[in-house]
């Protein structure tokens, strides 16, 4: 999300449907504010209001992350910029490999296992 030109004591609001996501203001994170589910797992560009790049990054993303978020960029007490997007989390492929190598490497060392135990 893009917004050139933003006034220095503006706020960015990142909402999932109920809850704080994320929380720029006052030239700074405001990690206190947010969502407990979300603590640690945001981040948002440097100098986010001189570049413009609103952008929000969610680490570790899980199927349940997914639905509407929406950034809100305030003024004092007016919003300005509103932009709602959509995460769809359709799985963790890494993960699932991870689990797959994991079989795969404990079962070949057991077939090993086997093979000099009977000396076949």
């Amino acid at each position: 999300i893009t917004s050139k030109n933003l006034p220095e004591d503006s706020k960015v609001e990142w909402l999932d449907n109920y809850r704080k996501v994320h929380l720029y203001m006052n030239g700074s994170d405001q990690p206190e504010e947010q969502h407990q589910v979300y603590r640690d797992r945001t981040k948002v560009n440097e100098d986010l209001l001189k570049t413009g790049d609103l952008s929000l990054t969610l680490k570790l993303p899980t199927e349940a992350d997914s639905g509407g978020y929406r950034c809100l960029v305030w003024r004092k007490e007016t919003l300005i910029r509103k932009k709602i997007v959509v995460l769809k989390v359709k799985g963790l492929f890494v993960h699932s490999l991870f689990v797959c190598v994991c079989l795969f490497v404990c079962v070949l060392s057991l077939l090993v296992k086997a093979y000099v135990f009977t000396g076949s």
